[in-house]
């Protein structure tokens, strides 16, 4: 049963905003988002407010099916599901953490249309391939810092990282209604020919390529890997540093 907290206030201080309070939605969770976005401020009364004053429900109460995750999730739900990290997080995985995502926010953080998404994005250079990720919460020189450290790994590494599969591209999410990450210049596909999805497996159940290397220099740095949902998706890596 999904519990709302009703602690008492705290102050909170964190680098490049000033001190907040949080207040209702004390939970631990809604402090990871205050230092993950810039674009929030506070959690306070079971809202989270933004910094020109608007306000967006934490927690709704409500408990849900799986299915009501993905596709009516408050806030509070994106942390359903814990994003699992060190060497026992590799094995298959039983739940789907961070594919549950609450839209409003990412296109209050990101941008309401692909027109207002472009107007942030910018071109880096992935492995010889120019593509555009966004500039918002410093996504893109957090890939750049990502790439440096690729570069670093022996070369036989490089080919599960180029050609890519993609980055921005606003659409759906396969068989949904729902935006994909890379709507919103936040997430990139590596190389497609080593990579696995669930859709694509036909019950053949869970396998992965992906050397454990790469997935944990792009995890250094706030981006999360499909490959640890179990509805699972081993080329994708989105950014989403409240998770850690």
């Amino acid at each position: 049963m999904k519990v709302r907290s009703v602690a008492k206030s705290v102050i909170i201080g964190f680098t490049g905003a000033a001190t907040i309070l949080a207040a209702n939605c004390n939970d631990g969770k809604a402090v990871k988002l205050v230092r993950a976005y810039s674009q929030i401020v506070a959690c306070k009364d079971n809202h989270i407010i933004f910094q020109d004053g608007t306000k967006m429900l934490y927690d709704d109460g409500r408990t849900k099916s799986f299915w009501q995750l993905l596709n009516q999730p408050d806030i509070e739900d994106m942390f359903y599901y814990p994003y699992p990290r060190g060497r026992g997080s590799f094995a298959p995985p039983k739940g789907d953490p961070g594919r549950i995502r609450h839209e409003p926010l990412f296109r209050k953080i990101y941008g309401d249309s692909a027109a207002a998404v472009k107007r942030n994005l910018v071109t880096i250079n992935w492995f010889g391939k120019l593509v555009r990720v966004t500039r918002v919460n410093g996504v893109a020189k957090h890939l750049m810092a990502v790439q440096r450290e690729l570069r670093a790994l022996p070369k036989s590494y490089w080919k599960f990282l180029s050609p890519i599969g993609g980055t921005f591209t606003w659409r759906y999410i396969a068989g949904t209604k729902r935006l994909s990450v890379h709507s919103f210049g936040a997430a990139i596909d590596i190389n497609v020919k080593y990579s696995a999805y669930w859709r694509w497996s036909r019950g053949r159940g869970y396998s992965n390529q992906i050397p454990h290397e790469i997935v944990e220099i792009f995890e250094r740095h706030g981006f999360i890997w499909g490959g640890k949902w179990k509805h699972y998706d081993t080329m994708h890596f989105e950014y989403r540093p409240e998770l850690f």
